[in-house]
């Protein structure tokens, strides 16, 4: 089961040359669509300011045209209506009969209707005042003609202000039509421009989401788990498995490399125990001692000197003759921990130098005291008791050889090693179980102190 979820996880990710094109896909879907969008809404809106321009503003300008001819229609009547004589009367009639006949089809039907109808009363207007001109009763007769031409007068003002009314309303019509035309493309636009600006908006903020997500947190994650690495810790996994390929890679690489330096770290810490202690003894080895002893030279720092204490134990072959290797495993084992437990020694290093060998280097005052120091040690190791089968036990005594120096050169190392050896020598050849210190007068044959017990 925990294998099939793997896979499926797996099989959700993708790697991120993937992901870079389908982001450019997308970016170029998106300018393709918005491109094409806006060309088809700004076509639209040229094409309706064309039509505004061909064909609703002459439609206003028309209505508007008309509507001061209905003005003038009307001053007409009132001219021809207030006129008293008969060739004024004919010239204003004429003027109404053409600005009647100048009213276009486009005016509407009851518009040019309407101005017909006015010129016709205005001509009956006219024969009126002209029959009660030419009666000859000025009494009834005369009243009659004149309330004839006052009730056309009153009908084609009335007429024209119908006219007007229906003017005043196709050209409100159109003019509110264009408006209402103008409003829905601007707000059109409005919407598009915002549409075309928001969806980046929301696509940035997504893709920013996702990059915080899938990009940033993985990257974070491997960092955090490099520090842990640099610190000598244990990585720790990511919460949510990155989708993309390389970097849930880079992660699990980054994890493995983890596991790969802990590994190498402990197996590291094992070597450099392995190369600096003996590990039967767990003293320093004879490298670690070497080391320590060219960097005691070459600390110029110290004061006094350094004195180097070469042990050998005595007789070892025989024991392990006699009693066998585990026995002398287990003297050579209580040797080292008798060497550690030395504790009057200033800055001392203790080490297997190799075989039954050990040595011993530290800062000492004088090679009087050194001398002083391998003696304490010399009874040290003859106190010591080795435990047998049953209650029995046994004793091992030791030679030593005493070198001090008070030069700090990094060359007089393998000197005073070579001093110290001399000094064992001399040790050995004198009854061991002593302690013997060389100098400069050793190279005269001559042995400058010795301190230990005559031979047995």
């Amino acid at each position: 089961m925990l294998q099939s979820f793997s896979r499926w996880k797996s099989s959700r990710q993708i790697s991120l040359r993937t992901a870079g094109r389908g982001l450019f896909v997308i970016a170029f879907v998106y300018t393709c669509a918005a491109a094409m969008f806006t060309g088809v809404l700004l076509t639209k809106i040229e094409r309706e300011a064309k039509f505004t321009r061909e064909t609703q503003l002459p439609l206003i300008l028309s209505q508007t045209r008309n509507a001061v001819k209905a003005e003038r229609l009307a001053s007409l009547v009132r001219a021809i209506y207030l006129a008293r004589d008969r060739r004024l009367e004919r010239q204003v009639q004429l003027q109404i009969q053409a600005l009647a006949q100048g009213f276009p089809f486009d005016a509407g039907d009851r518009v040019v209707a309407g101005a017909k109808r006015v010129a016709v009363l205005a001509k009956e207007i006219a024969g009126a005042r002209q029959q009660a001109r030419d009666s000859s009763s000025q009494n009834i007769t005369a009243f009659t003609f004149e309330e004839r031409a006052t009730t056309a007068y009153g009908e084609a003002i009335k007429t024209i202000d119908e006219m007007g009314k229906e003017l005043s309303g196709d050209a409100a019509l159109a003019a509110d039509r264009l408006a209402q035309e103008i409003e829905a493309g601007a707000a059109t636009t409005r919407y598009t421009v915002l549409l075309t600006l928001l969806l980046p908006g929301i696509f940035c903020i997504v893709l920013l989401w996702l990059a915080r997500r899938h990009l940033a947190r993985p990257i974070l994650s491997a960092i955090a788990n490099l520090k842990r690495i640099n610190e000598n810790a244990h990585t720790v996994p990511i919460q949510t498995r990155p989708v993309l390929k390389e970097l849930a890679m880079i992660g699990d690489a980054v994890r493995s490399y983890g596991d790969v330096a802990i590994e190498l770290r402990r197996k590291n810490i094992v070597l450099q125990a392995l190369a600096e202690e003996d590990p039967l003894t767990g003293l320093a080895n004879r490298r670690t001692f070497e080391t320590f002893l060219k960097a005691a030279l070459s600390d110029e720092g110290r004061g006094g000197g350094i004195a180097v204490l070469l042990i050998d134990l005595d007789h070892f072959k025989s024991i392990n003759d006699r009693y066998g290797h585990q026995v002398g495993d287990q003297c050579l084992q209580s040797l080292g921990l008798a060497l550690l437990s030395v504790d009057r020694l200033s800055n001392s290093l203790a080490a297997r130098y190799g075989g039954e060998e050990f040595v011993i280097v530290y800062q000492a005052e004088s090679e009087d005291q050194a001398l002083l120091d391998a003696a304490f040690v010399c009874r040290r190791i003859e106190a010591m008791r080795i435990p047998l089968e049953g209650e029995r036990s046994m004793s091992m005594t030791a030679s030593i050889g005493v070198a001090f120096t008070r030069q700090r050169e990094a060359g007089e190392m393998n000197d005073l090693i070579s001093r110290a050896d001399r000094a064992l020598y001399l040790a050995k050849s004198g009854g061991r179980n002593r302690a013997v210190a060389d100098n400069s007068a050793y190279a005269k044959g001559r042995v400058s102190s010795t301190v230990g017990k005559p031979a047995r």
